[in-house]
């Protein structure tokens, strides 16, 4: 059912110009390294290396306490 009303929504209603879109969407952003907020940022919490491990770390304990 969810398939169907995807379908219908899209078909009835009509697209937003590019300039909306802007910003919103990965394949039209403007944004270049340089105007990067995050750019050379290197606080630790936000290094994804640390948070992937640190995710998987805690999801293994989560998993041996339950077994």
């Amino acid at each position: 059912m969810d398939v169907v009303v995807s379908i219908v929504v899209t078909l009835v209603t009509t697209q937003k110009p590019q300039e909306e879109l802007r910003g919103l969407v990965y394949g039209l952003s403007d944004v270049t390294i340089e105007d990067d907020a995050l750019a050379g940022d290197a606080k630790w919490y936000r290094s994804p290396v640390l948070l992937g491990t640190g995710a998987l770390v805690l999801a293994a304990v989560m998993y041996g306490v339950i077994l």
